[in-house]
């Protein structure tokens, strides 16, 4: 049986703890928030909409990010980088990389940090054969010879709707995605190396039909989307999704 004594005594430790509780000096149970990845973003050598697309960085979640512009910033991009940055995204289309600079590059690569390259970033060091295998694919400038085959020009066209079809639906970058539409810059009859592994594809007239793809290169996990071309595409879910999907899986 409770007494008179024993209930005032319960009621008044109930009520402490509510009022615990409510300033906040209990703790609360809470699962841990995982820590946000570090991003380097390169860009340069190619016009864009700078505020826009830095605005669409500042408002990823999960994420912090530094920006670095090519080529003028490329002494970054050597073995100890990994130690500070996660995964580098590039969306620069830049070239003039020194000798030096694109051996400090390929030996970063084999530190395993990751890298996902985006948009016109297919465009960057044409002169540079190594560049077209890190990251899978080019955009051809001129008629030219890649892999013993003869390769036409490639083409773009602004302001698309593409249609986009999930090609491989069980790779952690597209798992449980649905086919969409975006509205983005096409690339028509880009090189696309045969090794690649294709997560998405299309049947836009004015657009190659391999549009994403992953890849190794080195250690590294190498993802590329053709998506990004302006303030449009950045602002689609579908594209900030795909994007954060690509920076961690080549995060692991």
């Amino acid at each position: 049986m409770i007494t008179m004594k024993k209930y005032r005594k319960m009621s008044h430790v109930i009520f402490t703890l509510i009022t615990l509780l409510l300033l906040g000096d209990v703790p609360l149970c809470r699962a841990a928030e995982p820590k946000p990845l570090h991003v380097l973003v390169t860009y340069g050598g190619h016009g864009f909409q700078q505020k826009e697309f830095f605005a669409m960085w500042d408002a990823l979640p999960g994420v912090t990010y530094t920006k670095a512009e090519m080529p003028k910033e490329a002494d970054l991009l050597k073995p100890g980088l990994e130690n500070s940055y996660d995964v580098i995204v590039m969306y620069d289309m830049a070239k003039g990389f020194t000798p030096e600079q694109r051996k400090a590059f390929v030996a970063l690569l084999d530190t395993g940090i990751g890298l996902v390259s985006t948009h016109h970033n297919l465009g960057a060091h044409p002169d540079w054969p190594e560049f077209a295998k890190i990251i899978g694919g080019r955009y051809v400038f001129t008629p030219t010879t890649i892999d013993g085959k003869k390769h036409a020009k490639s083409t773009y066209s602004e302001g698309e709707e593409i249609s986009v079809t999930v090609a491989d639906k069980e790779h952690p970058v597209t798992k449980g995605l649905a086919d969409f539409k975006i509205h983005d810059e096409t690339y028509g009859n880009i090189y696309v190396a045969p090794d690649s592994h294709v997560l998405l594809t299309t049947a836009h007239p004015k657009c190659a039909r391999d549009i994403a793809w992953t890849r190794q290169y080195g250690k590294s996990r190498v993802c590329y989307l053709i998506f990004g071309h302006d303030s449009k595409a950045w602002a689609d879910p579908a594209y900030k999704n795909l994007l954060m999907r690509a920076i961690r899986w080549a995060a692991r």
